[in-house]
């Protein structure tokens, strides 16, 4: 795909607004396992691209088969962000599957939440967004979908792009396979999936949340390593 035509297609995607619907309440499921990938080294297909996005507003992240790319669903809007000779490449390739993948139908957002000033760091987010939900009624002991919106002072990120034969799986070799970025300055938008009792199943053991990103002013998408929001410039949004 052409440089532009991958910008276009993020920017319309970054346009991508919650948007309300008459019904509430949302679907929520997951493909695949971190433990299976980090303990079995099973790094197989578990669900089609194409069965992903034929659920209604569905929201999904994820690592494609083989741990070649990032996998991101932004209502029925698709990005795969990948590798191919040290560069990134994004993608709208419906016909690949995804080793790991948690997904949601959302049909409905709440509205938008500020993250207060002094929320910043990754570890002040999940604290926050922890705190918000149970202010909103969300079940916390349920796993959930939310998304952020908010300009990063600095982001760390990954995309995962696994050697062939390599059977030894550990959380570093994963951030280091593949390539690793930074943006300062920058507008994005997350997408995250939380859970308290999912660890080893959709999220690390030393974290409740698994994020995946997109840059609003270039074609970057990929896995939020770290994170620091700019000073009372973000957003949250829970499903309603």
């Amino acid at each position: 795909m052409k440089y532009h035509f991958l910008l276009l297609s993020t920017l319309l995607l970054w346009s991508c607004q919650p948007q309300p619907t008459e019904d509430a309440g949302f679907e929520l499921g997951w493909q695949g396992a971190l433990r299976s990938i980090m303990q079995e080294g099973d790094l197989s297909g578990k669900v089609t691209v194409e069965d992903l996005l034929a659920k209604p507003h569905v929201y999904a992240l994820g690592a494609m088969e083989g741990l070649k790319g990032e996998l991101l669903i932004w209502d029925n809007n698709l990005i795969i962000a990948q590798v191919q000779d040290s560069s990134l490449q994004l993608s709208q390739d419906r016909s690949g599957k995804a080793a790991l993948a948690v997904y949601a139908s959302v049909p409905r957002w709440g509205k938008v939440m500020p993250v207060p000033y002094n929320v910043r760091t990754y570890q002040e987010l999940e604290n926050f967004i922890r705190v918000a939900a149970r202010n909103e009624k969300v079940d916390t002991e349920q796993p959930f979908p939310f998304l952020i919106e908010a300009t990063v002072n600095k982001l760390d990120y990954h995309i995962i792009d696994w050697p062939e034969g390599d059977t030894v799986h550990s959380h570093e070799k994963h951030l280091q396979a593949g390539m690793r970025g930074m943006l300062s300055a920058t507008p994005v938008k997350i997408l995250g999936f939380y859970s308290a009792h999912h660890h080893g199943v959709f999220t690390h053991h030393s974290t409740n949340m698994h994020l995946h990103f997109m840059a609003a002013e270039a074609p970057i998408a990929g896995h939020v390593d770290s994170l620091i929001i700019e000073k009372g410039m973000g957003g949250l949004f829970l499903p309603e």
